[in-house]
């Protein structure tokens, strides 16, 4: 846990994309890439597959937010839990719900910081 910890501290500044802990090709292992956007969890066929999280920044280095949940293919593919920040690092507001190709799809609820709640069936990343 110490190991990931400081991995995550160093993220911003990273300069490198590899795999620095485990099997990040048919395994279990930890993948940061030239951003410092952070991978970890199930990897199959060098694609996280399978449980996994996901600590993603901008070009700028800045923290965007975090994905929790289920990959297929290198996508957010099932159940998962999504947080966004703005560019100032704010929190905006949690997802929870199914996804299929990194787009919103099936049930799901949005929660954003100033209360309102957004639940139902979602397609192509929209609340029908």
């Amino acid at each position: 846990m110490k190991k990931l910890i400081i991995v995550l501290l160093m993220a911003p500044t990273a300069i490198f994309s590899q795999c620095i802990m485990g099997d990040c090709e048919n395994g279990v292992g930890t993948y940061i890439f030239e951003d410092g956007t952070i991978t970890d969890g199930e990897w199959k066929n060098g694609e996280l597959n399978g449980i996994g999280c996901e600590i993603s920044y901008n070009e700028e280095g800045e923290f965007q937010g975090s994905y929790d949940g289920e990959f297929k293919n290198g996508t957010y593919h099932g159940w998962g839990t999504e947080t966004l920040y703005d560019d100032d690092g704010y929190l905006l507001g949690t997802y929870v719900g199914n996804f299929v190709d990194n787009d919103y799809s099936g049930w799901g609820i949005w929660i954003w910081t100033d209360g309102t709640i957004e639940k139902g069936i979602y397609k192509d990343g929209e609340l029908e």
